[in-house]
């Protein structure tokens, strides 16, 4: 059974592997814990779209647009 996070808790322990301390890294350009914020924040807008952790994600698709000079 997992342990809760006491509120109002400032820091938290998580065991990373080597490969997942990397991609923290890279989302945070180099800074871990701007990584993890990074990954929290997208986890939370895909979870809001309506993806569920028990998804295959080989199923999902992301499509990606950039905005039109008309769309001032």
């Amino acid at each position: 059974m997992a342990r809760g996070i006491k509120p109002g808790a400032r820091y938290t322990t998580v065991d990373l592997s080597a490969e997942q301390r990397a991609i923290l890294e890279v989302l945070g350009n180099g800074n871990l814990n701007q990584g993890a914020r990074v990954a929290i924040d997208w986890a939370a807008h895909f979870f809001n779209c309506g993806l569920d952790p028990e998804m295959n994600l080989n199923f999902v698709g992301l499509v990606t647009t950039l905005p039109n000079q008309d769309d001032d």
